[in-house]
């Protein structure tokens, strides 16, 4: 709340009236009543975005308590509404430097994170919901294009973004896809990082991957695929796509749980709640009918790609 705490010395100055604001968490953001006497104090609530806050003046300004409570609600609003709009500004190219950003967002001058979050529907629900849950000034959160995006400094961004998964799940009833980046700097990382985080999104949409939690590491070898030449994709469907079209719902869940387990017969027969036997039948039942023994690490290679690519072209002609 940097600009604003200016803005807060400001308006004691120019008004007159002493002050003590104070977050309904306790957090004190302005004070200049000091030591009054309690008995001569009055509070009045107010609400600064997401957040309760308190403020105490004495009795003798109550006359302009509500043109107080008023000027320091909307310039709140104004100022973390500017500091959303930079970013914006920024991620669409107009010329916002990385000193502009560290004058209204100096965390940004540390290691921070920019989660995306993807919704199909309820998205401002959710960007509601991550205000309230990141009730920090070092965390900023809003709306563009299709994601909520979240910027801040994190310890552990992999649970964050399980938490956050958990959150939507069970407070706005929708399904979920979350990416994260981290990055030193400001515009030209925090840009970069932006649609890092984007196209990780893309990626695991449009192959359907179980997981809904992507970073540039769990996503190598699908990012690899992705960039793959048109020519070899066409190539590799057109060699599959009449052995996978033969499969149903079940074995194509077989396949991604071995695949996602690392051909590990044990852990994939566990995720799929049956015996390692019938797993082994099924294996056996995938190498009859494509020519590859999923079980061998190269023909799993070869495999995975031409199964992503029949993912990714199936998805297109939905």
């Amino acid at each position: 709340m940097y600009n604003f705490k200016e803005y807060l010395v400001k308006l004691n100055e120019s008004s007159g009236i002493d002050f003590r604001l104070i977050t309904d968490e306790g957090q004190l953001l302005f004070d200049t009543i000091h030591d009054q006497d309690m008995d001569s104090l009055k509070v009045m609530e107010l609400s600064l975005s997401n957040q309760g806050a308190s403020l105490y003046y004495n009795k003798r300004f109550e006359i302009c308590a509500s043109l107080l409570k008023y000027s320091i609600e909307s310039k709140y609003e104004e100022i973390f509404s500017l500091r959303e709009q930079l970013i914006v500004d920024m991620l669409e190219g107009k010329g916002i430097t990385s000193e502009a950003l560290y004058n209204a967002l100096p965390f940004l001058s540390a290691k921070c994170t920019i989660f995306l979050i993807y919704v199909d529907k309820n998205r401002y629900e959710v960007l509601s919901l991550m205000k309230k849950y990141y009730d920090s000034e070092a965390i900023i959160s809003f709306v563009y294009k299709n994601y909520v995006v979240v910027i801040g400094n994190f310890e552990d961004e992999l649970d964050h973004a399980k938490s956050i998964t958990d959150i939507i799940t069970s407070d706005a009833f929708v399904t979920s896809y979350i990416s994260y980046e981290n990055f030193q700097g400001a515009t030209e990382e925090l840009s970069k990082a932006y649609k890092d985080a984007a196209s990780y999104i893309e990626i695991g949409i449009k192959y359907n991957l179980k997981g809904k939690i992507y970073n540039g590491e769990n996503l190598l070898f699908e990012k690899t695929i992705y960039n793959v030449n048109s020519d070899v994709k066409e190539e590799l469907f057109d060699s599959f796509k009449d052995k996978f079209i033969k499969f149903d719902n079940e074995m194509i869940n077989t396949i991604e749980e071995f695949l996602d387990n690392g051909l590990n017969i044990s852990e994939a027969s566990k995720k799929l709640y049956i015996h390692r036997n019938t797993l082994i039948y099924r294996l056996d039942k995938i190498q009859k009918d494509t020519g590859y023994d999923i079980r061998d690490f190269r023909q799993a290679t070869i495999f995975t790609i031409a199964f992503l690519i029949w993912k990714e072209k199936k998805r297109a002609n939905l």
